[in-house]
């Protein structure tokens, strides 16, 4: 079976040469236990030889194929779509595959199998998909979250419609994203080939420009609220006499960090912010849990403070008010007035600028909804604080 894989990437070499120069970087290893035929991840491409037996060489072929290309997009190394179970996740990246590299006769899932539009990336299709699935479908990576703005009958009716081709294949989805992990360096690698590669093979004009597009740097809120609550604790330094200087004794006064962080997330409930945007806002206060914030203030505001809720565990359940004009002076002004460490603003950005107090200690995030939000604001919002994207499409 090793030497029947090895002529296919021998034709890669000539035919491929961005799958074939990916796929040489993984180590190919046999595994009978797994529920797919082909699946990479953790730097190896793995094989079931049970299933390739049953497979022509043209159909591995695809299959190797496949997983390359999904190498090149990285889905295997980059952090997994948050409330996404490994079944979810799986179809997502099949799914932005078959929207993108049209096969043969291969079977790949595509866009309109599940009534999706096309031209969205892999992360959307995720999250849409894990909406499709049946409630206590987690995973590794989700609970099955994120449905509260759903109608029962609603829920039960698109559930219905696809569960037989969902539960079909449910073994062979998991089996096929459990080897998929954050690994900066494997991402780094996968990007210097992109960068690198000169002949595309049958790649599509409009899916290498993606490609090449992925490697350039994102500002991301998850890297920027990773490091926020060190800033944060950074300037709750309150220096002693009991705790002696690390350099220079008891000569010089040392000390300590309180770990009292308060937090306040604002969250843009104006008219100009879609349903969608706000269930992912939401998201991202869920996750702020995970790194290390113990409670967090949440305030909702449009043009006034409509909501303000103190929250010790992820929020399940949302209720939005408001949905007018939009001040960002109502959230700066509270975070000020009321000593908040930290301020994470959630927004599409469409307000005039605020006015920040002289004297405002308080540390300001602003997360924008997507990239063109990023582009339109990020000059003015840099001016008081950091400045990143949700990038939800």
């Amino acid at each position: 079976m090793k030497e029947r894989i090895t002529r296919i990437f021998e034709r890669f070499f000539i035919s491929e040469p961005p799958i074939f120069s990916v796929l040489c970087t993984h180590k190919l290893a046999e595994n009978t236990r797994m529920a797919c035929p082909v699946r990479c991840g953790r730097r190896r491409v793995e094989y079931n030889p049970d299933f390739l037996s049953q497979m022509t060489d043209e159909g591995l072929e695809e299959a190797l194929k496949t997983e390359g290309i999904r190498l090149l997009l990285k889905h295997p190394y980059e952090r997994k779509p948050d409330q996404c179970c490994d079944q979810a996740v799986a179809i997502g990246s099949n799914i932005t595959i078959g929207d993108n590299y049209h096969y043969g006769n291969f079977q790949i899932e595509r866009p309109e199998d599940y009534e999706l539009k096309s031209g969205m990336p892999y992360e959307w299709y995720s999250r849409k998909i894990q909406e499709m699935l049946p409630p206590g479908e987690g995973g590794a990576g989700g609970n099955g979250e994120g449905r509260e703005g759903r109608e029962e009958g609603e829920e039960g009716e698109e559930e219905g419609k696809y569960s037989d081709k969902l539960n079909g294949n449910a073994d062979r989805n998991r089996s096929l994203s459990e080897l998929w992990d954050e690994d900066e360096l494997a991402v780094a690698m996968i990007n210097g080939i992109i960068e690198g590669c000169l002949n595309w093979g049958s790649m599509p004009g409009g899916f290498v420009e993606m490609l090449k597009a992925s490697t350039k740097a994102k500002i991301n809120w998850r890297n920027v609220l990773s490091g926020f609550r060190a800033s944060i604790l950074s300037s709750r330094r309150k220096l002693t006499r009991m705790r002696p200087s690390r350099r220079y004794g008891f000569e010089q006064m040392g000390s300590k960090r309180e770990y009292d962080t308060r937090l306040l997330v604002a969250v843009d409930v104006s008219g100009s912010v879609s349903s969608e945007s706000l269930s992912y806002f939401y998201g991202v206060i869920n996750s702020a849990f995970r790194y290390g914030f113990e409670a967090i203030d949440v305030i909702q505001f449009d043009c006034g403070a409509r909501v303000v809720q103190n929250l010790k565990r992820v929020m399940r359940d949302v209720t939005v008010l408001g949905r007018g004009g939009t001040s960002f002076q109502e959230p700066v002004n509270y975070a000020h007035e009321n000593g908040y460490d930290g301020l994470l603003v959630l927004t599409d950005g469409n307000a005039p600028e605020p006015v920040i107090p002289d004297n405002m200690r308080c540390k300001v995030i602003w997360v924008c909804q997507d990239k063109d939000c990023y582009e339109k604001h990020h000059q003015w919002m840099e001016k008081s604080g950091r400045v990143c994207t949700i990038e939800i499409h």
